[in-house]
């Protein structure tokens, strides 16, 4: 019976991961900080992966406070960098395949066109920087025959603190609404970004070559972050909340601790091209995503 050990229980992309449909007699078995005590150590990493019986390791454990992430480079290392490269020697050690989620956010957005996979990564943020040194742990991992690693942009979902749930709550609270339009990128349904790694393991599994590598994976629309909103705050008119005017600011205005790209887009040909794989336009799933949030 096929095991999938994914590591990071509680965040989104892992709850997707677990809600998913996966074929008959696959399950999955989540760990996080609850079954880990915070012990990211080698020997228990691999301790863990040969008690479930594990075929294949999912990573979709990250330090995704980016703000936070400058003040606190140590727990960020330790997330983004350190467990990436502890993974990848476990898993070589027991001849299992890793599939990792990275980010967008290892661009500096200078490019001005969609980033594909043999861009030069150069980071702006510790974020970036630690998301980087997680891939490259396991992209030189040697011994490490099978991997895949999907760069995603601006993951959303209703679960967690993400993008549109902080919207709305301060839209429900009356707050001022204001959202920087000068960062671009693409907004990614996390149960999306689940489908595509649950396509990627499953061939990785079944000794599909074309499944192993770089991929960037994102969703279909490229916007601003001011525009995302005005999606979401039109998804939520239609169920009768009446948000405050929302207001378009700078990057330079917002004052942020951390340094994002301006333009993260990323182009997803090599994964469509290679597996079929295309992700959807945000708005495909905004309506439901927006009521979900509102009903909490």
């Amino acid at each position: 019976m096929p095991k999938i050990v994914v590591i990071g229980e509680s965040g989104q992309l892992a709850q997707s991961l677990r809600a998913l449909h996966w074929p008959s007699g696959f399950t999955l078995a989540l760990h996080g900080r609850r079954s880990l005590k915070g012990n990211l150590e080698a020997d228990l990493l691999r301790d863990v992966l040969r008690t479930e019986g594990a075929h294949l390791v999912v990573n979709a454990a990250a330090y995704t406070a980016v703000d936070h992430a400058e003040s606190e480079p140590q727990a960020a290392s330790a997330l983004n960098a350190r467990l990436p490269q502890t993974l990848a020697a476990a898993c070589a050690e027991l001849d299992l395949p890793l599939v990792h989620s990275s980010t967008d956010y290892v661009f500096d957005g200078q490019k001005g066109a969609p980033y594909v996979e043999t861009d030069a990564p150069n980071p702006l943020s510790v974020y970036g920087q630690t998301k980087l040194q997680g891939e490259r742990a396991i992209e030189q991992a040697g011994a490490l025959r099978r991997w895949a690693i999907l760069r995603a942009s601006w993951v959303v979902s209703e679960v967690g603190d993400t993008f549109p749930v902080k919207l709305l709550r301060r839209a429900r609270a009356g707050e001022a609404l204001r959202v920087v339009n000068d960062q671009w990128g693409c907004p990614t349904v996390a149960s999306d970004l689940a489908r595509a790694i649950q396509e990627v393991a499953l061939r990785q599994l079944d000794g599909e070559g074309a499944a192993c590598g770089l991929f960037h994976f994102c969703g279909a629309s490229d916007m601003s972050w001011y525009g995302f909103a005005e999606r979401v705050l039109a998804a939520a008119k239609k169920t009768g909340l009446k948000p405050p005017p929302l207001q378009a600011i700078t990057t330079a205005e917002l004052n942020a601790p951390a340094r994002r790209p301006l333009y993260s887009v990323l182009s997803c040909a090599r994964i469509r091209q290679s597996l079929g794989l295309s992700a959807v336009a945000i708005e495909s799933d905004l309506d439901r995503m927006v009521r979900s949030i509102l009903a909490r």
